[in-house]
């Protein structure tokens, strides 16, 4: 029987359907519009000549056909994707140095994933590892004092520097878990809880605070601290609550246990996290270290993340991969 013509696009966007039963979150998911993905599936289905999906339900249920098919086919894309991590990889065995600044969310899951995987991919290149602010990983770049940063970044830090964009990080409500008061009394100042700021000169606390500003939004600056995990344990003592992002809650996580998120009463924002260098730096080495980090923040961030809230996973996702 001859093989079907049909792209790669197709098949992934079946997959990413199957897994997550939505095109709406597929579509995300791949950076592509609904009408795309959902005509991907149509697609698939008729070279098949059989319904892949029961759209019945919501979520979306495989069909029997539709489980068959994405045993197999699963299986064959993760061997090309395979396939392409290690020729993108290879770009690193070229580097003979590279300084790598990294922001304090990833300190406890990406970084010591990233250094291992350097570490073993540049046998003789000297590695350097360290943390950084957001606000001052642009300057430290283009100065030249790092080679890469990993961090959030805004519009207004463009300059000659190459983002590679990986993860959109959504503003929440963090409160301490049992928390009587309700979301809209908590913003509006009328609950006995105090609001914790993140320090103003930060990035986050600039985004924060002007998002707040755009709302309407003034609250008692009583409380103002420089990290997440600072943040969490007030909150996690019952002592206040904030606004953190799902990556500042993984990197807290000794504190989870005791802070619930919880969704915003208010119009969303998100912050997003790059792998940012120098418009002059190899391509295929930054590539290379992009893919690690994806797959780094995949697996220690997002997957725990929505497993615990499944309500996020609309917003708090990788970003469709670009290549330079």
């Amino acid at each position: 029987m001859p093989l079907p013509k049909l792209s790669l696009h197709v098949l992934e966007a079946f997959e990413h359907v199957a897994r997550s039963g939505s095109i709406q979150i597929a579509a995300g998911e791949l950076g592509a519009s609904i009408s795309t993905v959902s005509g991907h599936v149509a697609k698939l289905e008729a070279e098949l000549g059989v319904p892949l999906f029961d759209r019945s339900t919501r979520p979306f249920v495989l069909t029997r056909e539709g489980r068959r098919v994405l045993e197999h086919l699963s299986g064959g894309l993760r061997h090309l994707r395979q396939a392409t991590s290690e020729i993108a990889m290879g770009g690193l065995l070229r580097a003979q140095s590279l300084r790598v600044g990294i922001v304090e969310d990833f300190e406890s899951n990406l970084a010591p994933d990233l250094a291992v995987a350097l570490a073993g991919r540049m046998p003789r290149a000297s590695l350097s590892i360290c943390n950084i602010l957001s606000h001052e990983a642009p300057g430290l770049v283009q100065r030249g004092k790092l080679d890469v940063a990993i961090a959030a970044h805004s519009e207004d830090q463009e300059g000659a520097i190459v983002f590679r964009d990986f993860l959109r990080d959504p503003f929440l409500l963090a409160t301490p878990r049992g928390c009587a008061f309700e979301p809209e009394a908590l913003l509006n100042g009328s609950a006995a809880l105090p609001f914790l700021r993140f320090n103003p000169t930060h990035l986050i606390g600039k985004q924060i605070d002007a998002h707040l500003a755009r709302n309407r939004i003034a609250l008692p600056q009583r409380f103002a601290f420089d990290s997440a995990q600072s943040i969490m344990a007030v909150i996690a003592n019952g002592d206040g609550w904030s606004l953190i992002t799902p990556a500042g809650f993984v990197r807290a996580q000794r504190y989870a246990p005791h802070v619930m998120l919880r969704p915003l009463p208010m119009p969303a924002f998100a912050r997003t996290l790059s792998v940012m260098t120098r418009d002059d730096f190899d391509a295929p080495v930054l590539d290379a270290i992009a893919l690690l980090v994806r797959e780094s923040v995949k697996q220690h961030a997002v997957d725990p993340v929505v497993d615990a809230y499944p309500w996020v996973r609309e917003t708090f996702a990788l970003l469709p991969r670009k290549r330079g």
